[in-house]
């Protein structure tokens, strides 16, 4: 009653008084039955988060299972929009001119991990643009192909792609003995073709062909070969 002016309960009466001739606070105390100790609070929490996180790894895991392209179906659904009638039963095929040019580029679009190339010929062209686009999406890109020279049509355009590749954190290595003209994309999908990546050869102005295969040891032939190539040795 001195202090509050009316009678207190028995929970109200736990109030604990600070010395109020100094100008304190009166600061109140919580029954211990009301109060949930700390440390289940903090056992709480942190089951919580587990469980959030277990949710989440097991979201992220599904999302890669399903990105996890099926190349053998993509080509199966590709030749028949094509209206192509090679057999899958080998795991390679011949392709020429448009065809071939179209199935580079979606195949190339279509990497997640890896594209290596090995070329003698490189500069701006449909398929250089295509590298560009892949390489924003973390696509690691290994190239091996000719230094230009400067004696040599076309250098400057030459030397300004080959800066762009870089800038757009591509990996080239210069050997002027190359003269193969391979792609492997993600070690399963290997082109070896005479089409080089200008736009004479890609776009259709010189007849161009190759083979593509799909089989397991024949691409691992062809991308050891051109990591080998980009290794110099």
């Amino acid at each position: 009653m001195k202090n509050f002016g009316k009678a207190l309960c028995r929970n109200c009466q736990t109030v604990k008084r600070a010395d109020l001739s100094h100008g304190s606070s009166i600061t109140r105390t919580i029954p211990s039955k009301q109060r949930q100790p700390k440390e289940e609070q903090e056992i709480d929490v942190v089951a919580g988060v587990q469980k959030i996180m277990r949710g989440v790894t097991q979201v992220i895991k599904e999302a890669s299972v399903k990105k996890e392209t099926d190349f053998n179906k993509w080509i199966d659904e590709w030749r028949h929009t094509k209206k192509l009638d090679f057999s899958m039963e080998s795991k390679h095929f011949f392709l020429d001119g448009s065809d071939l040019d179209d199935f580079t580029k979606q195949i190339i679009r279509m990497a997640e991990k890896t594209i290596l190339v090995a070329n003698p010929y490189l500069e701006s062209c449909y398929l250089t643009d295509y590298l560009i686009d892949s390489a924003t999406k973390q696509t690691e890109i290994k190239i091996v192909t000719r230094q230009p020279e400067a004696r040599e049509k076309g250098f400057a355009r030459k030397v300004e792609c080959h800066s762009k590749l870089r800038t757009k954190g591509i990996t080239l290595r210069y050997d002027n003995q190359i003269h193969s003209k391979i792609i492997t994309v993600d070690n399963k999908v290997a082109i070896a073709s005479s089409m080089n990546f200008y736009s004479g050869s890609s776009g259709g102005a010189s007849k161009e062909a190759g083979i593509v295969s799909i089989d397991e040891k024949v691409v691992e032939s062809a991308t050891n070969y051109v990591r080998k190539l980009l290794d110099g040795s």
